[in-house]
């Protein structure tokens, strides 16, 4: 490399620790430039402004991704188990531990008004995707169970993977060795572990019994209407007051009578529907005995009460990928329904044999379920693929990919 191309090297690699470890909130160009030990004026010699070094790093990442999937080309002759190992062997532990590259990825390219489906076409390049739905089908999967096991994998190690995002933590060896197990575990036996005793759910009888209609959900109004659809167009965190009230052809001041900041205003919309939410699970989780029943159930109340209302569905999916979505701490001493049947659930040995701590598990179905419906509704799927979708996720979540088989 010649001397300029190395510079322009380094100054890729230390945009992606100094913006990374701060979550890339700030990504000025002065505050490269004195991690840099240089000017601002300098660093124009290299780019000609920030997005062409937001480019730069772009193709820098892409690049690196792409060599490390040529490693592992081939998929000829592997059985499934070595499928997954690849996966968590591959891109899991590459973003592990490169984790400025995956903050990145998920910050910054996953924020961007883009087609994700090109973004991902753009990564995998001329390499074969290990993991996608059509390599599955070779392996004797119908389309949905494809989609379905592939989303629930990439889903999993994205959940895992997000524990640390807006922290300036990184993960050690340890952490990474014991999040590939973790993943490799769920992925082929669920959270029901080794256990042979797969139960068969009514799936028809509990949808009967747990469907929501217009009536359960919550009324409508405009700044409700406004956030989200600011959010949908420019994602959480480019969402400003000054949008949402330009949006609601309003002044600024006028929205501060209803809010103090933006932080609130999104905390007030999430929270009066998780209330609602809660409420629905609560009149339809008693009619059901066991946990395979009331766990679906309480993924079809949220999946209907989301296509209802796909406002509220829009603000959910941008806290998954920003993982704002945390679960419901105590307030008023009262837990929100889904944690607090998660965190019973989980001292029951036949559903978590291993000891997931409850809010990993009450935070993991959510952002798993959402992932899923997300991609469905990206694909405009019909309302049959979709419930068969909740279905397979639901059987995946307990029984994995040995389960799946059955």
């Amino acid at each position: 490399m010649t001397k300029h191309e190395l510079k322009t090297q380094l100054i890729i690699d230390t945009a992606f620790k100094v913006w990374g470890e701060n979550s890339f909130y700030n990504t000025s160009l002065s505050s490269l430039a004195e991690a840099l030990g240089m000017t601002k004026p300098a660093i124009y010699r290299y780019f000609e402004n920030k997005d062409a070094l937001m480019k730069a790093m772009k193709d820098d990442f892409i690049l690196k991704y792409k060599a490390l999937l040529a490693k592992s080309n081939s998929s000829n002759n592997k059985t499934l188990d070595e499928l997954i190992i690849d996966y968590t062997e591959i891109p899991v532990k590459f973003f592990a531990e490169n984790y400025n590259y995956y903050r990145f990825f998920v910050l910054i390219l996953l924020n961007m008004n883009q087609d994700i489906e090109l973004l991902f076409d753009e990564m995998k390049g001329d390499n074969e995707n290990f993991l996608s739905p059509a390599l599955l089908q070779k392996y004797g999967f119908s389309e949905i169970e494809s989609l379905s096991i592939s989303g629930f994998i990439l889903s999993v190690g994205g959940f895992l993977l997000n524990q640390h995002l807006f922290t300036k933590k990184t993960y050690t060896k340890k952490e990474i060795n014991q999040m590939l197990k973790t993943i490799r575990y769920v992925c082929r036996y669920g959270l029901s572990g080794h256990s042979e005793n797969y139960k068969q759910t009514n799936y028809i009888e509990v949808e009967s019994i747990s469907e929501i209609y217009k009536k359960d959900v919550l009324p409508f109004n405009k700044i409700f209407t406004a956030v989200a659809e600011v959010i949908a167009n420019k994602g959480i965190w480019n969402t400003t007051v000054e949008a949402i009230a330009e949006h609601l052809d309003m002044s600024k001041s006028s929205l501060y009578f209803y809010f103090d900041n933006k932080e609130q205003m999104i905390q007030d919309v999430v929270g009066s529907e998780r209330d609602r939410l809660n409420e629905l699970i609560l009149e339809r989780i008693v009619k059901f005995e066991s946990y395979e029943e009331q766990l679906y159930c309480i993924f079809y109340v949220m999946s209907s009460y989301f296509l209802l209302k796909p406002s509220i569905f829009t603000i959910m999916n941008w806290l998954r990928y920003q993982f704002l979505n945390k679960s419901i701490k105590p307030v008023d001493h009262k837990l929100e329904k889904f944690s607090e049947y998660i965190n019973l659930l989980t001292n029951t040995s036949s559903f978590n044999p291993i000891g997931f701590p409850a809010e990993l598990i009450a935070e993991g179905l959510s952002f798993i379920l959402i992932h899923g419906l997300w991609e469905c509704i990206e694909k405009n799927s019909s309302q049959e693929k979709l419930k068969l979708r909740i279905r397979k996720i639901h059987q995946l979540l307990l029984y994995g990919l040995k389960g799946n088989s059955k």
